[in-house]
């Protein structure tokens, strides 16, 4: 009985052994692909972040940089009023 069952699966794998190879290469590509994808994701999400940091940051400067102006202009516009109150 067993080796009839034997005989019966070796001539299964002898006789679809490229339906099963085929099936195992696809598993593997799709385990390659999934790991793949998620390298893919966790480097997107770093890149995402390092963005928002550089984002944030360059806001900051630029707020910076507009009261810098805004602060000189109020000055200039003082020592224009200066300048016409003393003629």
């Amino acid at each position: 009985m067993l080796s009839r069952i034997i005989e019966t699966l070796k001539y299964s794998l002898l006789e679809y052994r490229f339906y099963y190879l085929s099936i195992v290469l696809l598993l593997v590509l799709l385990i390659y692909n999934h790991n793949k994808t998620l390298t893919l994701e966790k480097e997107l999400v770093r890149v995402n972040n390092e963005l928002h940091v550089k984002q944030v940051t360059s806001e900051r400067r630029q707020k910076a940089y507009d009261e810098k102006v805004k602060q000189q202009q109020e000055k200039l516009e003082r020592m224009i009023k200066e300048i016409k109150s003393h003629k």
